[in-house]
C-alpha cells in the first residue's frame, strides 16, 4: 500500500500525518468525530482552554472505546462458548451415526 501525507485540522491547529492511502478516509472520519466532540464540549460546558477541551474529548472517546472493547470481548467469549457447544453436539451426533452404522 502506498503512503500519503495529509494535513488534518484538530481544534484549530493543523497537523501533518503520514498514513497508508487505504486508511485516509477512516482518519478523516476520526478527525471529524474529534472536532465535533470539541465543539460539543465548548458549547455545552463553556470551556475555553483548548487543552482542557482536548483532555475531556480524549477521556470521553477512550472511555467509549474501552467500553466497546470490553463488550466485544464478552460477545466473542459468548460466541466461542456457543461454537464449542455446537461442536460437541455435532461430535455426539457423529458418534451416534457411527454407532448405528456398526
Amino acid at each position: 500500500m502506498s503512503e500519503v501525507s495529509i494535513n488534518v485540522e484538530i481544534a484549530g491547529a493543523t497537523y501533518p500525518v503520514k498514513i497508508s492511502s487505504a486508511d485516509e478516509g477512516k482518519l478523516r472520519e476520526v478527525v471529524t468525530i474529534i472536532n465535533t466532540k470539541i465543539s460539543e464540549f465548548e458549547r455545552n460546558f463553556a470551556i475555553k482552554d483548548k487543552k482542557d477541551v482536548l483532555a475531556m474529548v480524549a477521556l470521553q472517546l477512550v472511555s467509549q472505546y474501552y467500553k466497546d472493547a470490553k463488550n466485544s470481548e464478552v460477545e466473542l467469549s459468548n460466541l466461542r462458548t456457543m461454537l464449542t457447544d455446537v461442536e460437541q453436539i455435532l461430535e455426539e451426533h457423529r458418534d451416534k451415526i457411527k454407532n448405528i452404522e456398526e
